[in-house]
């Protein structure tokens, strides 16, 4: 009689087999959730969340002034800027930028800032000495 004689029970190697898929399973799925749980990106800018930020130059260098208003205007040269080279809009609301012009209308809409909206290249002479109102308000003369 030739009979081969296992020796070892087939059914436990099933049994660990089993059990080694579904714990490598398992942690594949916990370092999957890690992944998505990770730190969020730094913000564009450095602008902090529910701020409006304008800054003097291009990609977003000297940070010049900041609101937190909704329903405001903001003159630029209050911030020591004569135009906005870069900026990032964090409100939940437009920015709208005006422009002055000496000797004509006055200011007249150069352009808006959606919400979300940024650009680290504005171009030159955006909004230059002008203001920005959000929330629908318009700019005060003077």
């Amino acid at each position: 009689m030739d009979e081969s004689i296992p020796l070892v029970n087939e059914g436990l190697i099933m049994a660990w087999i089993r059990k080694v898929t579904l714990a490598v399973s398992a942690m594949a799925m916990a370092g999957g959730s890690l992944a998505a749980t990770a730190a969020p990106a730094a913000a564009v800018g450095g602008c902090p969340s529910k701020k409006l930020c304008l800054y003097k130059y291009d990609d977003y260098k000297v940070l010049a002034l900041t609101s937190t208003s909704t329903k405001a205007c903001i003159r630029i040269r209050t911030g020591g800027l004569y135009e906005i080279r870069s900026y990032v809009n964090n409100l939940r609301v437009n920015a709208v930028v005006y422009k002055y012009i000496a000797g004509t209308t006055g200011y007249v809409v150069d352009g808006t800032i959606r919400p979300g909206g940024y650009s680290s290249d504005a171009g030159r002479d955006f909004g230059g000495y002008g203001q920005v109102c959000m929330g629908g308000v318009k700019p005060v003369e003077g």
